[in-house]
């Protein structure tokens, strides 16, 4: 999935965007903007789209962001579970996010 269509879904799912004649706008804590959040680099970002999630949307996240870090750093899940949130990259639980609420695209 792009980084652009990434941005895009979870700005979608938080329900963030508007649209005016000259397109899409965000809605930020500093009020509407042009730029849509950077989730992928922004830790705070994407921890304000996770405010979305309900309980159990928590629970998976936490696993799918297991499942990624332990994918990237090559090692047994079961090992290192307790440590994957403190190691998880903004682009990383991007991903996770989009997985939990079922938005994730596998590149063709």
């Amino acid at each position: 999935m792009t980084p652009e269509k990434q941005r895009a879904a979870i700005a979608e799912a938080c329900g963030i965007v508007t649209h005016d004649q000259w397109g899409p706008l965000y809605k930020t804590p500093q009020g509407l903007v042009r730029v849509c959040p950077d989730f992928l680099n922004d830790l705070n970002a994407i921890a304000e789209a996770r405010r979305i999630l309900t309980p159990n949307q928590q629970l998976q996240f936490s696993v799918e962001v297991g499942k990624i870090v332990t994918r990237m750093l090559r090692v047994n899940q079961s090992q290192w579970m307790d440590f994957c949130l403190i190691d998880a990259s903004a682009q990383c639980q991007s991903e996770a996010f989009l997985r939990t609420i079922g938005k994730w695209e596998e590149d063709k």
